[in-house]
């Protein structure tokens, strides 16, 4: 009786959950992730982990706390993460703007926070594999989350006979980059039917002169990258897609990666052991 009694309980959680997010979606539209842009961005997750710490320190008398802690909980937090991987998975537009994404992954950085609060050491000591995959998947996550406010995408088009500084962001509006690209030279292989196999251009990049190919970014800055993502003939010859891709926040993630790569392989170095479970 009291497993089911703790499975109705959840389901009602997650239908309370679903509810409000769907509620905000229909009325709000998608989160308004602009007004989050740092500092203030930084201020509600550092008074966010002050409030983590906090109520696992109540955890004895706290039923937030608890439910947090229980394995229930768990199990609807590697839902989430599943279920959104799929998600993003097979659309095209990114759902990280949508009030049901937010609630979710905030639902599993809170829940995930508390794990590790509780599990990252034993009475044998630290528990490092613990600490590199949970905490590696938390990063991933953290910087995901908080990150969306600061990262900008944006797209111009570079010639040779004129240096442009304008770029444009995906929902149409023009912003100015604060340097200048223009075209040097382009070359391109082709297939015997005539579709290119591989493309790459020398672009004079706030006066250097850079080769950008596909899938090899210029990394302008240590929080800005610059990727060649099309090109189309013109008059002059031809012109140029450049992507400028901001995220101030990717090095914590890449720090997440490189820790669940490690405990990856120490996982599979080690084997299983029962306190990892």
């Amino acid at each position: 009786m009291a497993k089911v009694y703790n499975g109705i309980v959840v389901s009602l959680r997650v239908v309370v959950m679903v509810a409000i997010a769907a509620l905000l979606q229909l009325v709000v539209g998608d989160v308004p992730v602009e007004l989050f842009r740092f500092p203030l961005n930084v201020i509600i997750a550092a008074g966010w982990l002050y409030m983590i710490v906090e109520l696992y320190r109540a955890r004895q008398r706290n039923a937030v706390a608890r439910y947090l802690l229980s394995p229930e909980a768990s199990w609807l937090s590697v839902s989430i993460v599943v279920i959104a991987c799929v998600i993003m998975g097979l659309q095209r537009k990114p759902a990280v703007m949508s009030f049901p994404f937010a609630i979710a992954t905030f639902f599993v950085l809170t829940q995930l926070a508390m794990v590790v609060l509780r599990g990252w050491r034993n009475v044998a000591g630290i528990r490092w594999r613990f600490i590199f995959n949970h905490v590696g998947l938390w990063l991933v996550l953290f910087a995901g989350f908080w990150g969306v406010p600061d990262s900008d995408i944006m797209r111009t088009v570079v010639i040779p006979d004129c240096p442009t500084d304008e770029a444009y962001y995906v929902d149409g509006r023009k912003t100015i980059l604060g340097y200048e690209m223009q075209l040097k030279d382009f070359r391109a292989e082709y297939f015997d039917n005539g579709a290119p196999s591989s493309y790459e251009a020398d672009v004079l990049i706030d006066g250097e002169n850079v080769t950008l190919s596909v899938n090899h970014p210029y990394a302008r800055t240590w929080s800005e990258d610059i990727y060649l993502t099309g090109y189309e003939p013109s008059n002059n010859g031809v012109s140029c897609v450049v992507q400028v891709v901001r995220h101030p926040w990717k090095w914590p993630m890449a720090t997440g990666i490189v820790m669940l790569i490690a405990g990856a392989i120490m996982m599979f170095v080690q084997g299983p052991k029962r306190q990892d479970i």
